[in-house]
């Protein structure tokens, strides 16, 4: 509790001294891990978070939540191989599970990789879990690959709608932009761009968002 209350204080090294201690007194704690692998990724050392999480797989195969965050950290890596295995390692224990089946899609539309695939498996996130942002989201990128714009923009529009508890998230509004490019509507595309720029200059689109908006 110490290390967590030190973390939300951004006291990131007491934080992650707390929780390495937490740790030696109870290895299997996984709020613990969860909490250390954080804040270790609050102090730039992704790959320390990553081995911390694969130490804790290793002694929980089937714990499905430490795959997912796996899939993530890869992600902020743009390491979209062993993303795809970590989301695909936590289908294998749990095939309907929704954050692994909606992140999986996407890491396959991010490399353009069987987007029929990935559609299918959108769907499946959406159908399990219809409340979510992100399964809006990715459902809708599926529709953009597929050509699907008019669809892709209604979907983009229902993420931004259910993003109650991060409202400033970029990378809808990247896609809305991205859409309404496909559609012939440069100035609806121009204020999602701008506006996910506004929110965040570095968010991962951030240098193709500008590339857009110069042209």
């Amino acid at each position: 509790m110490l290390g967590v209350v030190l973390l939300d204080n951004k006291d990131v090294s007491g934080a992650q001294a707390e929780l390495k201690r937490a740790l030696e007194l109870d290895h299997s704690n996984a709020d613990a891990v969860i909490k250390l692998g954080q804040a270790q990724v609050a102090a730039g050392a992704v790959d320390q978070a990553i081995s911390t999480y694969q130490d804790y797989v290793k002694r929980n195969p089937r714990d499905v939540r430490f795959q997912i965050l796996l899939g993530e950290l890869y992600e902020t890596k743009k390491d979209w191989t062993k993303a795809n295995d970590a989301y695909r390692a936590a289908l294998a224990v749990q095939p309907d599970n929704p954050s692994a089946a909606n992140n999986l899609a996407y890491v396959m539309l991010q490399q353009d990789s069987n987007v029929d695939q990935a559609l299918s498996m959108a769907e499946i996130a959406r159908r399990n879990a219809p409340e979510s942002p992100n399964t809006a989201d990715t459902l809708g990128f599926a529709y953009y690959k597929k050509g699907a714009y008019k669809s892709a923009i209604d979907l983009f529009k229902e993420a931004l709608k259910l993003n109650k508890a991060n409202p400033e998230e970029p990378i809808y509004y990247y896609h809305l932009g991205l859409a309404y490019k496909k559609t012939d509507q440069p100035a609806l595309a121009k204020q999602q761009f701008e506006k996910a720029l506004k929110i965040n200059p570095g968010f991962s689109n951030a240098d193709d968002a500008r590339k857009f908006l110069a042209e």
